[in-house]
């Protein structure tokens, strides 16, 4: 059961990250949130799995290369997604993309649940319900629903990009995988830049607005190496719902630090959403 401690710990990291990433966002646009995340990876992550793995890389097929190409696309939408309105709700919603994952895992990998796990799924989507409508106060300050297409694209692009991140792990380990993947996100980076030009000015990296951000990406970054490691260990379809259960801390963490404000309503959606996915996670032991 290697994975569930790897996979809980990425849970705490993102929930921490989140909040911290989302306090620099004055400050620090998300582009720059993906080419600081980029290089750091490059930075911090080869020289661990080059130590873990005892320099054992395996290059990988040219149609592995293209999968993991394709899985570093989805995750550079994150950042624009955690933006977009109050992290307790953003941050929750963009929290189902295991919905995607055992959707894909099972079409695709061959992956099958078990019948607790499917009613675990049905809490999932009944507490998304829940958190997807705001009560009319949030509508006036978050200027409607502006917020929940963002969240759901995150859940799509983070889903579908573990989904791949899995097939290759399948291929040529999670060490190998990790290598490949952060040269791959450090090369999107240029496009990304390209692309938004609105924010392209560079932050003011020395400023002390900018720690926030810099702590929160680092946050990120370990919780992201600890949930490719367990790919190593267990089934997606497990290992990405339990990473999951970030959504109860998050909301917490956001309303203590943030001063957002989660409706009951909203709060009940949350704790269903976190008590469906525990269970997945359970009921795998």
């Amino acid at each position: 059961m290697i994975w569930f401690p790897l996979a809980l710990s990425a849970a705490l990291c993102w929930a921490v990250g989140a909040v911290l990433v989302k306090q620099g966002f004055s400050s620090v646009p998300p582009l720059w949130n993906n080419i600081i995340n980029n290089l750091l990876a490059v930075l911090l992550w080869i020289p661990v799995v080059l130590l873990l793995s005892r320099s054992r890389i395996t290059i990988p097929p040219i149609g592995i290369l293209a999968v993991i190409l394709a899985a570093s696309i989805p995750f550079q939408l994150f950042y624009y997604s955690l933006s977009r309105g109050q992290v307790s709700l953003t941050g929750t919603v963009i929290a189902i993309y295991p919905m995607i994952t055992i959707l894909l895992s099972h079409l695709f990998l061959g992956e099958r649940l078990a019948g607790l796990q499917y009613v675990a799924i049905g809490l999932i989507l009944a507490g998304s319900l829940a958190v997807a409508f705001p009560n009319r106060n949030q509508l006036l300050h978050t200027a409607g629903l502006g917020w929940l297409p963002w969240g759901l694209v995150g859940a799509l692009s983070i889903g579908t990009g573990d989904f791949l991140s899995k097939l290759s792990i399948n291929q040529i380990g999670s060490y190998s995988h990790i290598f490949f993947l952060s040269l791959t996100a450090l090369g999107l980076s240029g496009i990304n830049y390209l692309i938004d030009k609105p924010n392209r000015p560079p932050p003011r990296v020395f400023k002390r607005s900018f720690m926030p951000t810099l702590f929160g990406i680092l946050l990120n970054l370990a919780g992201a190496l600890c949930f490719l490691l367990a790919f190593d260990y267990g089934p997606v379809s497990l290992i990405s719902p339990v990473s999951s259960v970030y959504p109860a801390l998050l909301a917490l963490l956001a309303v203590k630090f943030l001063k957002d404000k989660v409706s009951p309503i909203q709060g009940i959606g949350i704790g269903v959403i976190t008590g469906g996915l525990i269970t997945i996670g359970f009921s795998g032991f």
